[in-house]
Parts: structure tokens; sequence; C-alpha cells
């Protein structure tokens, strides 16, 4: 009986902190909310919760609960990624609506990186750390890149290859971009041909 109340306690933590933590728990967020001072102790509640279907592990340290938010879960397995590319360009209403449960982001890594989990397709996009500017960041800790550097990468990530679902030189409506912020972010790109190609795309 013990057992199972001590279960029903957590849970209801867990519910109660979900909505701040977009669902989305590393196992450092669940040691603190049980409160049991062993790890043993915790780990094993941890794993009771994953087995009765409470939790689910989506890699090693981050475990979601139910509804997560799949911004907030592509924000904490990449600490500096920031979401991007077509998935901002939807919200921004610059092109048509793409598939739900997929989210495009930016991050350090060394290579483009497609993480399959139970609430959507997560695809991060490597880019070098003096490119990673033009973002905001919200209450909930998620980085999101602005329209125009959402912009920038789609056009970037197209011109080295990767395929969308969209085709980001006929399909965006740039007429809702700000020229001039453009201008300026596009200082920041040491390659000739890509200005060219982004100038070409938007019109002049």
């Amino acid at each position: 009986m013990k057992k199972s109340q001590d279960l029903s306690s957590v849970l209801l933590k867990i519910q109660k902190f979900a909505p701040t933590q977009g669902g989305v728990f590393s196992y450092g967020d669940l040691f603190h909310l049980i409160g049991a001072g062993d790890e043993l102790k915790n780990r094993r509640m941890i794993n009771q919760l994953v087995k009765s279907g409470l939790l689910f592990k989506v890699q090693r340290g981050f475990y979601l609960s139910d509804k997560p938010d799949l911004w907030v879960l592509a924000s904490r397995l990449k600490k500096d990624a920031c979401i991007s590319l077509d998935t901002v360009l939807a919200k921004e209403a610059l092109l048509g609506s793409l598939p739900t449960g997929s989210v495009s982001a930016t991050y350090s890594g060394i290579r483009k990186l497609v993480i399959k989990t139970p609430v959507g397709l997560i695809r991060y996009f490597s880019m070098q750390r003096n490119l990673q500017f033009g973002y905001n960041t919200l209450a909930n800790g998620v980085r999101v890149a602005d329209k125009e550097k959402a912009f920038l990468d789609i056009l970037y990530f197209y011109a080295k290859g990767s395929k969308f679902a969209i085709d980001p030189v006929n399909e965006i409506d740039v007429r809702k971009l700000n020229k001039k912020k453009l201008k300026q972010y596009l200082k920041h790109y040491a390659n000739p041909k890509f200005v060219k190609f982004v100038k070409g795309v938007v019109g002049e």
C-alpha cells in the first residue's frame, strides 16, 4: 500500500510541474521531485513510473509525461538548440502548414541529427557558432529564431542539399520578411555565392 501511495504522491508532483516543464523532465528534475534522499530509491521510483506507463523514457536521462511540448523537448535534448527553419516559417505564416509532429532546429553539433520520439520527429541541423544569432528566448527557456533568421537557415541548408517538405525557393512568402534586417544578417555570411542566392530568392 505504501508503495502505491508513494507512486501516487510522486505522480501528483509530476502533474503539478509538468506545465512549467513542458512535460519534459531530466533525471535531475525527477530526483528533486521525488526527494527520496537516496539515488537508488529515486531510480527505483523512476523505473516504476516508466513501467506503469506514467512516464516515458525518451533517451538516457530524459523522460516525458503526458502531452509533452515538442519544442521544449528539442531544446532540452540539445542545450544550444534553436527552433528555426520551416518550423518557424510555418508558425509565422510565411508558408503553408506543415505536418504536425515534427520540429526543425539548429545546433552546434558536428552533423545533422534526426531523433524519433513518441511525440514527433526532431531534426537538428549542424550550424557553426558564428552563425547562431537572430533568436529570442521564450519564458520556458526555448530559443526560437526570428523569421528572417529562419528564412536564412532554411536556404542555407537547402543550398547544402537538405530536403524539405516545401520548396524554400518558391513557397516562402518573402513579402513578410524585414528586408533591412535580412540585409544586416547577410553580413555574417562569408560565402558570396550564398549571399547572391538569398538576394535572388527575395528578388533583389
